[in-house]
């Protein structure tokens, strides 16, 4: 069975471990062998023979999940190199856009090249030939038309590369009859009609899964995902005979490993792929892949790169060698790569289509090198989970590496992770132009009801003197999607190229679905400037939202998008559409670039909570693009005082926790002006409410994190109610001052549980609690925050579960709830035992009924799931199962058959708290929750106060305050006109 597997398999990697410490360095080749071509002739239409139009699944991955180790790895919060808002820059739409292929292969593997006459693309696995107008030359045909190797062989993984130096197309897809490469080269520049010569490389008995190729001075190098447990010592990397294979000559190919790579499943290194016209200096080249610090093995997130140096004369005499490790000291921030504990569903689609698999743990194709006057860069990337510690949520961490001189080392020049909003992004591609300016095309997804996205193509970039790290463009659609994906296998890859004429020219080839076809579209589209007269207005520098006065200063952002200097053109804002206000821009502003332009007459934006509307233009005589010319924002003119708690980041539910436990809260300054010396308050359950001052200045728009020096004593088992509040004299907005969570002192935790196969609850469903996409985590997750009511009286509930596995009904569930509230659930509080969960990711509902006397009030809730094959008693809620999840809830039982009364009179207990300074707070805890009305009366009978009363989830809470009143008794009523509770204090 799998799991069996699984264990001899952690047996095997624990070995391999201590191999890995004896490793060098370096290494020589694996594996040399040598391979004569076939010629093809040209592709006459008698010769093509028509793709399979029927379903088909290409190469279920030979691969293992990417297992990573439960608590391990940074990022735990939001990606530190994440870019939150989309680029300011309007983007042009694409030039042209074309549909490549439509096909049922799954997936289908888009790849393409574009030439100075040609587009060539490829799928699983068939191609085509397209001139650069976007009109088809040679119709859509396997792979098996190319004959010679290629004859009767379309096992697929296809790529497609140009050779702009030496002015050839190369098509390649493996094989494994034998395992082998089939390479095609073609004998010309024209792919059509020049003819092709093939090859098969054989691969020494191993599937050359996932290969990637890119070309270098000396060979063309493919990396492969394979021999996962031994790649430093096994054939990942291939070199190929470039000069004879041009020349239709017998040729070489040498295998390398790739020494001190660590790798826990499915990994796809890659090679840089030379663009422009100049080949880099013989030797060095270099092979890049990611390590993510969740795996075992790496202690730090980082890039690390070999450099490889071929002898064709000696082969033996060939080696690769661990060039560097780009860590965080050397600007690589953390990131996480790995999705759901490695599996491959990962990213939800709309309606009930099965997720996506994101992608992971892959370096995308292709990673483009290019070779400028001062500098060679290199553009790469891949894609992370922005937001660990919450749902899957896809962005790409993109980076531009620099090397100063041939042969010297690698630098971080810029990266970034592109999730400008809550849509996931994946399956990119990237590249650089002769100008420095970078392309990058990827997939959009997004599963929410109210805006849903099925996967899409799209494209960003940025100009190469904008901000470092920012993809600067605002997106632009090349296809959207009109049907979700009917399969979790995702095209594995896009592919992005440029065109060889101008340099400047990005083709991007992405996947996308109508109905059950998988489409592949071609969107051709460019960043740099390509008219001489191109000015534009792009973003307001000041005012920012703040307290603003009657004389603001208009600060903007204007660029230079065209290719002349430009000196004299109007530039003009107005307010809320009013009158226009228009200054000379004096100064002279290069092609390509930005400055900044202050306005000399200033802008009345002195009304309190108003949103100002500003819009900017530039007038430019002959501007050749209008629709890059203006922008408009949004400015508020804030209330200076106005501050609140947007978390309450400590304590956090536990086993044992003290009588001393750290409250730290983060505060915000939601106001124009700075703020301190600010009250601060937390608040257990309804006790008294410890208060504190926080000292230092929040600036605008700024937040603060505050750990009160008095400690909570949470000690005692069960479940706190926390509140912590700001109380700022004269807050403009108190609905934003306060902070509620839920933490428990539990009896136990159970941690450490394996839901790396799928094991344990991933959809969660009771009442008006729906979670789904839970990710696995190390098997135990607090949703504490997350409450339904459960009314005891309308006898049987319903609770709906989904597991990502299940195996001959050995998955099942069971649910507690912690009636007595003592932070333990016993046996006579489980409510479900053992259900069965009989198929994966489908949803199965289970219905449990309450005691009729249930304790009205909050409780806890606990769910478990998981194989019970294996060691850990499932109905056990405190032990660690070998495969499952356990997961802890909030439920608040209610009963819709007591009347008024009843809660008040006899459900309730009405206490009135006397604090110092005659301050008192009125307490009332019942889980009626109807507004009642609260009374203050002396002994003459005179009311003194009445006002209304809300229950803040476990109590009625009432802050009285009598500093006015004079010493003496009075009365507190709370209730409804016709009945109530009545207590007596006391004024002193």
């Amino acid at each position: 069975m799998m799991k069996n597997i699984y264990f001899l398999y952690t047996f095997i990697f624990l070995f391999h471990l201590s191999l890995i410490a004896q490793t060098n360095e370096s290494a020589g080749p694996v594996h040399v062998d040598s391979a004569k071509a076939v010629l093809s002739g040209s592709l006459s239409k008698a010769k093509l023979v028509p793709p399979s139009t029927d379903f088909k699944l290409y190469n279920p991955r030979n691969r293992g999940i990417n297992k990573v180790v439960p608590g391990k790895g940074l990022p735990n919060t939001v990606d530190p190199a994440i870019q939150t808002k989309m680029g300011e820059l309007k983007a042009k739409s694409p030039l042209f856009t074309f549909t490549a292929a439509s096909t049922r292969s799954t997936p289908s593997d888009p790849t393409g090249v574009v030439g100075p006459n040609h587009y060539l693309n490829a799928w699983n696995s068939a191609f085509s030939i397209w001139d650069k107008s976007g009109n088809q030359i040679v119709p859509p045909a396997s792979l098996a038309s190319i004959g010679g190797e290629f004859e009767n062989e379309v096992l697929g993984d296809p790529i497609v590369m140009y050779d702009q130096i030496a002015d050839r197309y190369i098509i390649s897809q493996f094989s494994e009859t034998p395992d082998s490469f089939l390479i095609a080269v073609s004998q010309g520049p024209d792919p059509v009609n020049d003819g092709w010569y093939t090859y098969r490389f054989t691969t020494n008995d191993v599937l050359p899964d996932y290969p990637k190729m890119s070309l270098w001075s000396d060979g063309y190098y493919i990396t492969t995902n394979k021999n996962t447990n031994t790649a430093d010592q096994s054939p990942v990397v291939y070199t190929l005979e470039r000069d004879k294979m041009l020349q239709g000559q017998s040729a070489k190919i040498i295998s390398f490993p790739l020494p001190g790579i660590e790798t826990n499943g499915f990994y796809s290194p890659a090679g840089f792929q030379t663009m422009g016209p100049q080949l880099p200096p013989r030797g060095n080249a270099p092979i890049i892949f990611l390590q993510d610090d969740a795996w075992a093995g790496v202690n730090e997130d980082h890039l690390k790169l070999w450099l490889i140096n071929v002898n064709w004369s000696n082969p033996s005499a060939s080696t690769i060698s661990e060039s560097q490790e780009l860590g965080r000291s050397s600007g690589v921030s953390p990131f996480m790569a790995t999705f759901d504990g490695g599996s491959f569903t990962n990213l939800a689609q709309p309606g009930n289509a099965p997720e996506i698999d994101a992608l992971q743990a892959t370096m995308m194709y292709m990673t483009q090198y290019r070779r400028f006057g001062t500098h060679n860069s290199v553009v790469l990337n891949f894609v992370v989970d922005v937001e660990p510690s919450a749902a899957e949520h896809a962005g790409i961490r993109w980076y531009e590496l620099r090397q100063q001189s041939d042969g010297g080392p690698w630098s971080v020049y810029q990266e970034g992770t592109y999730a400008p909003d809550k849509r996931d992004r994946f399956s990119g591609s990237i590249g650089i132009d002769a100008r420095g300016n970078i392309g990058m095309g990827y997939t959009v997804l997004d599963d929410s009801p109210s805006d849903p996205v099925y996967p899409s193509i799209r494209y960003t970039g940025r100009f190469v003197n904008d901000d470092l790290g920012i993809m600067t463009l605002e997106e632009q659609s090349i296809a959207k999607g009109q049907s979700p994906n009917p399969n979790s296998r995702y095209g594995d890859y896009a592919h992005l190229s440029i065109d060889p004429v101008d340099g400047v020219t990005f083709w991007h080839n992405g996947e996308y679905f109508e109905g059950v076809n998988r489409v592949n579209k071609v969107g051709v589209f460019r960043i740099a400037g390509d008219e001489p007269n191109d000015v534009g207005a792009i973003s307001l520098l000041s005012p920012t939202n703040a307290t603003l006065t009657n004389s603001e200063v208009i600060k903007v952002k204007i660029r230079n998008f065209g290719t002349n200097a430009q000196s004299g053109f109007p530039v003009t804002y107005s307010i809320n559409g009013g009158a226009e206000v228009t200054e000379i821009f004096t100064g002279s502003l290069a092609a390509s670039s930005s400055t900044e332009f202050t306005f000399s007459q200033t802008a009345d934006l002195s009304e309190i909570g108003t949103t100002y509307e500003i819009m900017v233009s530039t007038g430019l005589n002959n501007d050749s693009s209008p629709a890059n010319d203006s922008f408009v924002e949004q400015v508020k003119n804030l209330p200076p005082r106005d501050v609140g708690i947007t978390s309450i980041d400590a304590p956090i539910t536990g086993q044992n926790l003290s009588g001393s436990e750290e409250v730290t809260v983060t505060i915000e300054n939601f106001g124009g002006k700075p703020q301190q010396d600010i009250p601060v308050s937390y608040q257990i359950g309804n006790n008294a409410p410890v208060k504190e001052v926080y000292n230092p200045v929040v600036p605008v728009g700024q937040n603060a994190i505050y750990t009160f020096s008095e400690k909570a004593n949470l000690s005692a088992s069960g479940r706190y109610k926390i509140t912590a509040r700001t109380r700022l004299e004269n807050d403009f907005d108190t609905s934003n001052d306060s902070e509620t969570k839920s933490v428990a002192n539990l009896d136990c935790i159970p941690e450490g549980s394996d839901c790396s196969f799928g094991d344990g609850i991933s959809y969660f469903e009771l009442g008006e609690i729906l979670n789904e996409r839970i990710p696995c985590g190390d098997g135990y997750i607090d949703f504490l925050g997350a409450s339904t009511d459960l009314d005891r009286s309308k006898g049987t509930f319903t609770v709906t579960v989904k597991s990502y596995f299940a195996e001959e009904d050995f998955e099942k569930f069971s649910m507690w709830v912690d009636l007595d509230d003592n932070g333990v659930f016993s046996d006579s509080e489980r409510v479900l035992t053992s259900k069965v969960i009989p198929k994966a990711d489908t949803a199965f509902s289970f219905d449990f009924d309450l005691p009729i006397d249930a304790p009205l009030g909050q409780h806890l809730l606990r769910i478990r799931a998981g194989d019970t094959r294996y060691e850990g008693d499932l109905n056990n809620p405190c032990e660690v199962m070998d495969y499952g999840t356990t997961h802890d809830y909030s439920v608040n039982i209610t009963d819709s058959t007591l009347n008024i009364a009843d809660f008040i009179l006899n459900e309730a207990n009405l206490v009135v708290v006397t604090e110092e300074n005659s301050q008192y707070r009125v307490i009332m805890e019942t889980s009626f929750d109807e507004t009642l009305r609260l009374t203050v009366h002396n002994v003459l009978g005179q009311k003194l106060l009445e006002n209304q009363l809300f229950n803040n989830g476990d109590a009625y809470v009432y802050e009285l305050d009598m500093s006015y009143a004079a010493p003496g008794v009075y009365l507190l009523r709370v209730g409804t006109r016709k009945v109530g509770k009545v207590t007596r204090f006391i004024v002193k």
